[in-house]
C-alpha cells in the first residue's frame, strides 16, 4: 500500500488552479523536491480562507499537505520571504508568465521532481519582471525546459557526430540532430538552418535577429513534438494579439 505522504511548508509556485465542489479548489503546484503536484484546498474559496493563497500563480508560496495518489490535500499555504518572490507581472508580461506555467504544467508528470527546472522557472519569472526583452527570457526557459527534461537539443554537432560549421546548412531531425543538406543551400523550410543559426542558439546569441527568429522556428516545433501537436492555450492568445 502507499504510504501516507506528510509535507511540511516546501517551496512551491501555483501553475494553475481551478474550483472544486462549492467552495474548494484543485491546485497545481510546482515544487523543487517533489515535482508538479495535484493539491486539493478544501474551503480554499472562501474570502478568509487560510489556503486562499494557494490561487495565486507568480508568487512563492510555502504549502505544506498530506496524502498519497493522484490528489493530496492541501493543509497550509504562507508566502515565502518577501526577498524570495519576484512582484507578479503584468500587461504582456503576465501572458508571457501564463506560457511558463502552461509549458511547465503540459510536459511534466505529477510527483517527477526536477529541481533545476524549478530554478530555471523562477529565474525565468524573475527575468519577466524585470525591464528586459521578453523573448531572450521565453528561449532560454524553452531550452533549458527541454533539457531538463531529457529532451535537450544537439547544438554543437551534427548526427554524424562532426562540429556543426556555421558556413554550411543543416535540417534539423528531432531526436536526432542536424543533418546537413547535401547542396549545402537552404531551402526556406522550418527546420532548416544554417550553422551559424544553431550556434548562435547554442551559445544564446540574443542579440541577433537571426538568431532570435531560428530559435522560435526551432523551439516551437520542438516543443510542439513533444506535446504530440496538442496547442497551447497561451499561444492562441499570443497570436490573437498580433
Amino acid at each position: 500500500m502507499n504510504t501516507v505522504r506528510r509535507v511540511e511548508l516546501a517551496e512551491s509556485w501555483v501553475l494553475h488552479s481551478r474550483p472544486f465542489r462549492e467552495t474548494s479548489l484543485i491546485v497545481e503546484a510546482f515544487s523543487r523536491e517533489f515535482g508538479r503536484m495535484g493539491l486539493v484546498a478544501r474551503g480554499g474559496r472562501r474570502p478568509r480562507s487560510a489556503l486562499a493563497l494557494a490561487a495565486r500563480p507568480f508568487r512563492l508560496l510555502l504549502l505544506s499537505w498530506t496524502g498519497r495518489g493522484e490528489l493530496a490535500t492541501l493543509t497550509a499555504a504562507e508566502s515565502a520571504p518577501q526577498n524570495a518572490a519576484p512582484a507578479p507581472p503584468g500587461g504582456e508580461r503576465l501572458l508571457a508568465a501564463m506560457y511558463l506555467n502552461e509549458l511547465v504544467l503540459r510536459l511534466t508528470r505529477r510527483e517527477d521532481p526536477h529541481p533545476e527546472l524549478f530554478d530555471h522557472y523562477s529565474q525565468a519569472l524573475g527575468d519577466l519582471c524585470a525591464a528586459g526583452p521578453m523573448e531572450p527570457v521565453l528561449r532560454r526557459f524553452e531550452l533549458d525546459l527541454l533539457a531538463s527534461l531529457g529532451f535537450g537539443l544537439n547544438l554543437s554537432h551534427d548526427i554524424e557526430g562532426r562540429d556543426l560549421a556555421p558556413g554550411a546548412a543543416y535540417c534539423y531531425r528531432m531526436e536526432q540532430g542536424a543533418e546537413a543538406l547535401p547542396n549545402g543551400a537552404l531551402t526556406g523550410e522550418a527546420m532548416n538552418f544554417s550553422g551559424a543559426e544553431l550556434l548562435g542558439i547554442a551559445r544564446g546569441d540574443w542579440g541577433s535577429r537571426n538568431t532570435r527568429r531560428a530559435a522560435s522556428r526551432l523551439l516551437k516545433t520542438a516543443i510542439d513534438f513533444y506535446l504530440e501537436g496538442k496547442p497551447l492555450n497561451t499561444r492562441k492568445v499570443f497570436a490573437a494579439m498580433r
